[in-house]
């Protein structure tokens, strides 16, 4: 029986796909188009058929990081002034980190920078620095505006730290949150998992509990160590 043929732009997909966990975990130079054909279940010929070089896949590779990137900005980036933007934004991430890891795309995103770590670390530090790039002005006038308005207080942290502080936190969630659910060393789960983290990271930002629980409509706030 014949196999079924797949459409050049579905092929093309896979390939990408294929390409990125290989990018993520030996890095560029470190990556071979035969791994990659490996890791796409097809053959080394087939790639070329698709994409020219190994540069012009890892651009293909990188055009599609950079599109998600901005899609998820605009999903759950900060979108209102002060305390309020940080709080929700923070609260969208985590629920995101928690709920979504059922949608393969979004798993692997996460998986990939694990793997990159692991590895040479050159793909994460990109997508790192670019997402700084993008974001920072946004989260440091919200931070600001925060502050002045007394809903942050004490030693001010430096922006990117920060950042970066929250997205550890989520990479790691929704890395965990995949694993069989009697393999999570979490005491909560789900919605619960995603809010306990929000708390854990704007407290850490110096947010006033009652303006964390504002934003996230929650009367009471958890405790440090909050029981299952």
């Amino acid at each position: 029986m014949a196999k079924k043929r797949i459409p050049g732009t579905e092929r093309r997909a896979q390939i990408v796909a294929a390409a990125r966990r290989v990018f993520s975990r030996h890095g560029y130079d470190g990556a071979k188009t035969l791994q990659i054909a490996h890791e796409a279940n097809i053959s080394e010929a087939l790639v070329y058929r698709h994409f020219t070089s190994k540069l012009a896949l890892y651009r293909a590779v990188l055009r599609q990081v950079f599109i998600e990137q901005d899609q998820n900005w605009e999903e759950i980036g900060v979108r209102d002034v002060g305390a309020a933007g940080i709080v929700k934004a923070l609260n969208a991430f985590f629920r995101a980190c928690v709920l979504e890891t059922d949608k393969l795309e979004s798993l692997d995103r996460h998986r990939m920078t694990l793997g990159s770590l692991a590895g040479d670390g050159s793909y994460a530090a990109l997508i790192y620095r670019r997402s700084l790039r993008r974001n920072q002005k946004t989260v440091q006038t919200a931070i600001a505006q925060a502050r002045d308005a007394g809903d942050i207080i004490g030693e001010p942290l430096d922006v990117n730290t920060t950042s970066m502080f929250a997205e550890h936190v989520g990479t790691m969630i929704s890395a965990i949150s995949a694993l069989p659910p009697a393999a999570r060393p979490y005491g909560v789960a789900d919605e619960e998992l995603a809010r306990q983290a929000t708390w854990f990271c704007c407290r850490g930002m110096g947010i006033a509990d009652e303006v964390i629980a504002l934003h996230i409509g929650q009367a009471k706030a958890p405790g440090i160590f909050s029981a299952p």
